[in-house]
């Protein structure tokens, strides 16, 4: 173990990194919803129903990104339901993937135009930078066992946060290739739950065998 893992920290610093976290995305939350609130105001008097077809992108783009942040709250949470302790990486990673939602109205406010080439791309990107930044979490208490609440197999931490990460890199790399494709490439994220299904599957065949192994082997 190194020696930043081995300085692991205080359940006080713990709650404080979680706490911080749960502030930074109700921000970006309440951040979506201000232009709306804007676009309200400037078109007072106009009927709800003329509002919102007029401004369907501005409030399908909101309605995007708020369950974006929904989903990576979740995971994020779901991850550090198993951590008991952190350290200098677990915090520089948990800057990094706080970055990418703090950052995430300004491509929204840029997509919700439809007119800046180049928006769907910076968008996908800022999730795929923030999916790798939460598997990399992931992975790092997945090696080690002094940051983990309870003991957890090698695989059990990070795979669905690489299936993730990687459903966005395809999806970046769709929408540079189709620009025309806007943000459709990130429903391959719907691959994300069937994946991991068959990844279960599989690991629950290889431990299989082992477990009647051990069983065999232990005198009776």
């Amino acid at each position: 173990m190194t020696e930043a893992t081995a300085k692991v920290r205080s359940q006080r610093g713990l709650h404080r990194i979680v706490v911080f976290t749960d502030a930074v995305v109700a921000i970006a939350c309440t951040l979506l919803v201000l232009p709306l609130v804007d676009l309200a105001t400037q078109e007072a008097g106009v009927p709800v129903g003329r509002l919102l077809r007029s401004h369907i992108g501005q409030f399908g783009a909101f309605a995007l990104s708020f369950v974006v942040i929904a989903r990576l709250w979740v995971a994020h949470h779901q991850l550090f339901e198993r951590v008991g302790a952190y350290d200098t990486v677990i915090i520089w990673l948990t800057l990094v993937w706080l970055f990418t939602v703090a950052f995430l109205p300004f491509p929204t406010a840029i997509l919700a135009t439809q007119s800046v080439r180049g928006a769907a791309l910076l968008y996908i990107g800022t999730l795929l930078l923030s999916s790798v930044a939460l598997a990399s979490t992931a992975a790092w208490v997945s090696v080690h066992p002094a940051l983990q609440r309870t003991a957890e197999p090698e695989d059990a931490v990070d795979e669905p946060h690489w299936t993730t990460a990687v459903l966005f890199a395809v999806a970046f790399a769709l929408a540079a290739l189709a620009p025309h494709a806007s943000v459709w490439p990130l429903l391959l994220l719907l691959l994300s739950g069937p994946i991991d299904v068959l990844r279960r599957r599989r690991s629950a065949r290889k431990r299989s065998p082992a477990a009647a192994a051990t069983e065999t082997d232990q005198p009776a």
